[in-house]
């Protein structure tokens, strides 16, 4: 609509143009006729009763001024003849006029010439049309030059056909001016009207398809959250993304109320199987291996099962996360819609890192962690992890330390384990760590026995760990705290996870911290691996 209103007022400024110049035409060609037929009667009208001569002074200069006067008093144009070298004062030309007369003399091709002007501090438009000298002119103003004619003026010492000046006609604007301003008023309001209406019916359609949905879906996983697995999404009419994205959160309510079905069975078998092997214990100590067998087995199956179940979890938990991405773009959401969007992407972030914790857990319970060594530069993780950190330590305020020095060196080891390791520590560090305070992460080459290894330590002025549950943090499913006095979230699998990868690439990790002074947990990497030392 903008693009063409402008179009139209430039449509209107070109026909405004066009109606003034045919006008301005029209009343100088009328101007030039009354000047001809002047000029053709000058022997009549120099003539007496008698048939003598008498010069009356109505030649065609006198009669055109006379005739521009009178039009100009009755219609609030402007007429005037002018030229370069003018016998009457009130005839000189202006700069306007006289730029514009160049332009007809250099080119008498040129029917006329016009443009826009201020004159009188109003804008105007001026037309000029060409006058050339005739056989009729030449009595006045032809040759000798410096003769006098019969007015008594000078000749010029002209010849047919020269260039004798222009009529210069001003076309008033204010009428074209104010109805230009009102068309655009008129179509100005036009364009607020629709945006309005537009606006209206986007937010109807917003309502309907999108914020409706997402109130309902936010209630369907508070549900979940509070324990009622057997929610669902029902009768919500929707479209496209939205239309995904219910139909992934369903798949995925189903895969957990399955899950935790099978996960209950599977329970109840493994405490059948132990209160059976606890029984064979106690009557036959020779059962002993047998039973322990079977007790491996069903770890094994455990992990096994935990792993495929993480896996078909992670699938549908993986499109709420993209689709709620992709909703957070849209432009036209509430503060209220956008903060439930936040809330369902953190939670399915948050889930979904358990789960991947969970599988990590299973596969190396299950024996199925291998490590893929590659050069491995623990600059490039930590500052990777800096960035994606900065904004946690940007509200809660902590200063964070880098202090890795040029001389350490690239190792041999599997890149993502080690930055989960580093990625765990660090993310404790500031959870632990109240506002204020301070993370820092050194690294340095030491040497043991005759082996070099690469010693990495996380310092931060957090709450601390008390020493009778330092030995046990390390462990699956152990958190510092009682169950009671606990307020931070977590599964208690990330330290023992990172305590696994660093067993794996044959390292060491250990912690060293006091109640309210903060901790330090330091892990080692060999240096010398299967593809030897890198610099």
């Amino acid at each position: 609509m903008t693009i063409n209103l402008l179009w139209n007022i430039h449509q209107y400024s070109l026909q405004a143009e066009e109606e003034m110049r045919e006008k301005a035409a029209v009343v100088a060609r009328q101007l030039i006729a009354t000047r001809s037929v002047i000029a053709l009667r000058q022997d009549n009208i120099n003539s007496d009763s008698q048939g003598h001569y008498e010069f009356k002074h109505l030649n065609p200069a006198a009669v055109g001024k006379e005739v521009g006067d009178f039009f100009n008093q009755s219609s609030g144009y402007k007429i005037k003849q002018t030229r370069f070298s003018v016998r009457a004062p009130e005839n000189t030309p202006d700069s306007f006029e006289i730029e514009k007369m160049k332009v007809l003399a250099a080119n008498s091709d040129l029917p006329a010439v016009w443009g826009y002007d201020v004159h009188g501090g109003e804008k105007v438009f001026r037309y000029f049309s060409p006058l050339y000298y005739d056989e009729s002119c030449m009595p006045c103003h032809g040759k000798p030059a410096g003769g006098k004619d019969i007015s008594g003026n000078l000749k010029e010492g002209f010849t047919a056909g020269d260039f004798a000046g222009a009529i210069s006609i001003i076309v008033p604007m204010t009428a074209y001016e104010t109805n230009q301003r009102s068309y655009i008023m008129n179509q100005l309001l036009f364009i607020v009207f629709m945006v309005l209406a537009i606006i209206g019916l986007i937010y109807i359609l917003m309502e309907h398809i999108v914020i409706m949905p997402i109130q309902e879906l936010t209630a369907k996983v508070t549900s979940i959250g509070d324990g009622q697995l057997e929610t669902k999404l029902v009768d919500i009419h929707t479209y496209d993304e939205m239309k995904s994205f219910v139909e992934a959160f369903n798949t995925m309510a189903d895969k957990i109320q399955h899950f935790y079905s099978e996960l209950e069975q599977k329970v109840n078998e493994r405490t059948y199987l132990l209160q059976e092997a606890n029984v064979q214990l106690l009557e036959q100590g020779a059962a002993l291996r047998a039973m322990n067998d079977k007790l491996s087995q069903a770890d094994q199956l455990k992990s096994e099962f935990l792993a495929v179940m993480s896996h078909e979890l992670r699938t549908p938990l993986t499109a709420i996360i993209a689709f709620s991405e992709i909703l957070l773009y849209e432009e036209n959401l509430s503060s209220q819609q956008r903060e439930y969007l936040v809330d369902i992407f953190e939670s399915s972030h948050q889930l979904l890192s358990q789960i991947n914790d969970i599988l990590d857990m299973s596969k190396i319970e299950a024996g199925l962690i291998r490590l893929d060594r590659r050069p491995t530069d623990i600059r490039e993780i930590v500052d990777g992890i800096a960035r994606i950190i900065s904004p946690l330590l940007l509200k809660k305020n902590l200063q964070f330390h880098i202090n890795i020095s040029s001389a350490v060196p690239i190792i041999m080891a599997d890149y993502d384990k080690v930055s989960h390791i580093i990625k765990n520590l660090i993310g404790n560090a500031v959870k632990f760590t109240p506002a204020q305070g301070s993370i820092s992460i050194e690294a340095e080459v030491i040497h043991q026995k005759q082996e070099s290894y690469l010693k990495i330590a996380v310092k931060d002025t957090g709450i601390g760990i008390r020493e009778e549950e330092q030995s046990s943090i390390f462990e699956k499913f152990k958190q510092a705290g009682s169950p009671s006095e606990r307020e931070y979230m977590g599964s208690g699998l990330g330290l023992a996870l990172a305590h696994n990868f660093v067993q794996l690439h044959g390292g060491q990790i250990r912690v060293e911290s006091k109640v309210g002074k903060g901790s330090i947990f330091t892990f080692t990497l060999p240096i010398v691996g299967t593809g030897g030392y890198i610099c």
